[in-house]
């Protein structure tokens, strides 16, 4: 490595752990304390145990995949060979895309009609980790919703839990990474595992590995004596405000089922396609892993994966050579759809197929019965080709798919043409948007979606799912997407 443990600096201690941590707010007495229901009564559903949010960076053009229909792109260009199958009546699939669709596409539910004010991919990106609009004015006191889960879930939590309740794979790499825990506790701000480092670094299970382990433990704990003004290496403010993600990034590591989340097989790996992955974040690995984690049953209920391939925005930003091949192909940060979406098949399909055959925690259950995976989206992509053969960014629709914890298979919600919604799909004259889907996930995880937190560091209260975002509509619908579920 070069250097030795005791010479390292902080940024590098926590990059050896193959872990990030967010920002957070260090001063107890802006942690707030009040939480009430607003005055709508809400009954969340609590169909689900688990949830794993797939972040499909980089904006997948629904066109080709998830809102197929013919067009003269699809027909006279090399899309033409896309080979379209039908799952059921509203929804067509690509099987040279997707070859292996049969494994998740009859179980999934889509809402196709969603809508996204913001068209820039770190304030997307940020949306959907925030479950609300970017709002500069309150930046540093915002947690991501993964945080209120954690802190929603915290009194069921058992004395044999180690993993935080909130973790998350390759967030470190998109365009907008880990918010942290904001105005909340930092011990709900999530861990964050890198699959280029961690399985690297801790998937050994040799007396070594435990001794270096215990060295780098002792030398964190040099980070107590830190001064405000130390290193200059770029984390900042006192040691003290990172301890909670050190005691986490301990109690895992040391936890003999963390070496259990590690172990894959070779032909797992084949399976979820990581074998065939040129990226530097494997989906496949980070598939893997929510799988494990989730499985080993030591206190994570919420997961977050980010396809983040190579950074940036994602390998699914096509605004050049969507169906490039061979010397048109796009490179470095992105790929061609003939790529990036059976990349996804893969990690996916496997993921599903193996979560079904898994038992849940109550009898008679699967562990996809009780976990709920959604894979979600900045924005669209725009229904006709640019100059360069691509498509650029669409907020009128885009399509989200959900599985499993309750969501019924088959269900498709609203419709498009030409870009456009032509049937919304649900009860409300408002598109749905990012914060209806974080309300579905609150309820699906039995949490009031309509409570807010008082006395925040702003004066603002904040709203587990807003219905008046500044910048944004004049209303949106206080609702989970009920038309998943019934």
């Amino acid at each position: 490595m070069g250097k030795r443990i005791e010479e390292m600096s902080r940024r590098e201690l926590l990059k050896i752990f193959g872990i990030s941590v967010g920002a957070v707010i260090a001063d107890p007495a802006a942690w707030p304390r009040n939480v009430q229901a607003q005055s709508k009564k809400i009954t969340p559903r609590g169909t689900a145990r688990n949830v794993i949010v797939v972040q499909n960076c980089g904006a997948m053009s629904q066109w080709e995949t998830w809102d197929f229909r013919p067009t003269k792109y699809t027909d006279t260009f090399p899309g033409k060979d896309l080979d379209v199958q039908k799952v059921n009546a509203d929804f067509q699939i690509s099987k040279t895309l997707f070859p292996q669709y049969q494994k998740w596409a009859p179980k999934a539910a889509l809402v196709r009609t969603l809508w996204e004010n913001s068209l820039v991919h770190f304030t997307g990106m940020y949306h959907s980790q925030a479950g609300r609009a970017f709002n500069p004015a309150i930046l540093r006191e915002v947690p991501a919703y993964g945080s209120i889960v954690a802190m929603e879930l915290e009194n069921q939590r058992k004395p044999s839990d180690t993993f935080p309740t909130f973790m998350s794979v390759d967030l470190w790499n998109t365009r907008c990474p880990q918010i942290g825990s904001g105005m909340l506790h930092p011990k709900y701000s999530g861990l964050d595992l890198n699959t280029s480092t961690v399985f690297e670094s801790f998937g050994g299970a040799d007396a070594k590995a435990e001794t270096d382990l215990s060295r780098r433990w002792e030398v964190l704990n040099r980070m107590a004596e830190v001064s405000p003004s130390g290193s200059g290496d770029g984390l900042g403010g006192k040691a003290e405000e990172y301890s909670a993600h050190y005691q986490y990034a301990y109690k895992i590591l040391m936890d003999p089922r963390f070496k259990k989340v590690l172990a894959v097989t070779d032909e797992e790996k084949q399976r979820y396609g990581v074998d065939k992955d040129k990226g530097v974040c494997k989906l496949g690995l980070a598939m893997l892993l929510a799988r494990n984690v989730l499985a080993s049953d030591a206190g994570t209920r919420f997961m977050w994966v980010s396809n983040a391939y190579n950074g940036n925005a994602g390998g699914n930003d096509n605004h050049d050579n969507i169906y490039g091949r061979g010397a048109l192909a796009p490179r470095g940060f992105l790929m061609p759809i003939y790529d990036s979406a059976p990349r996804l098949d893969a990690a996916l399909g496997s993921l599903i197929e193996d979560l079904s055959k898994m038992p849940g925690k109550e009898s008679g259950k699967t562990m996809l019965d009780e976990t709920m995976v959604v894979v979600l989206h900045e924005f669209g992509r725009n229904p006709d080709f640019n100059l360069n053969n691509g498509r650029d960014h669409w907020g009128p629709v885009y399509s989200d798919v959900f599985i499993g914890g309750g969501v019924k298979p088959g269900r498709i919600i609203g419709k498009t043409e030409g870009g456009k919604p032509v049937d919304i799909g649900w009860g409300y004259k408002q598109q749905p948007m990012k914060d209806h889907v974080t309300a579905t996930v609150y309820s699906a995880l039995g949490i009031d979606y309509s409570k807010k937190i008082e006395k925040t560091p702003s004066g603002r209260a904040y709203e587990y799912q807003q219905t008046a975002p500044l910048g944004g509509p004049a209303f949106i619908p206080l609702t989970d997407i009920a038309e998943l579920f019934v």
